[in-house]
């Protein structure tokens, strides 16, 4: 029922399974079909890129200074001065640069303000922690000492 089969002419030659296409198909093609569906692409992809990011808010910008106040209230003022002073410059470019209109480079800073002082705080708080840590551990030692002579106490008679 299906066997394979050929049809000629002048324009086209047709084969079961497979069709050459004749040069005034393909440049009919390339100008009606592939030419607009690429013109279409592209643009829809310079649109997307060229889409415009929304301005920082000031909620956003406070969010941070919050950021950065949970850092110094975690003392890093003390323990972690570097990534403090880093997150603060990261602030100043974020509210410069969203005063330039530039605002994808202001949420940039901004994220960029974020983790520094995230990173101030965590190191603060464990600078504390290993403070806490060598007091206890004294503390423990003192009691261990305390004991022994106890024990050597009640030993002798």
């Amino acid at each position: 029922m299906f066997g394979a089969w050929s049809l000629q002419n002048e324009n086209q030659q047709v084969q079961f399974g497979e069709r050459e296409i004749p040069q005034d198909e393909k440049e009919f093609c390339m100008r009606n079909v592939i030419g607009p569906t690429l013109i279409i692409a592209i643009s829809c992809i310079a649109i997307g890129c060229a889409s415009k990011v929304s301005p920082v808010t000031p909620a956003q910008l406070a969010e941070t200074e919050a950021t950065i106040r949970s850092a110094e209230s975690a003392g890093a003022f003390e323990r972690a001065p570097d990534l403090l002073q880093k997150a603060r410059q990261a602030l100043g470019a974020a509210q410069q640069a969203s005063g330039k209109g530039d605002h994808t480079a202001a949420r940039e800073r901004l994220l960029e303000t974020t983790t520094y002082a995230e990173a101030a705080r965590v190191r603060a708080q464990a600078e504390q922690k290993k403070g806490e840590a060598a007091v206890v551990r004294q503390q423990a030692d003192e009691i261990e000492v305390q004991a022994k002579s106890l024990q050597k106490q009640l030993q002798t008679p």
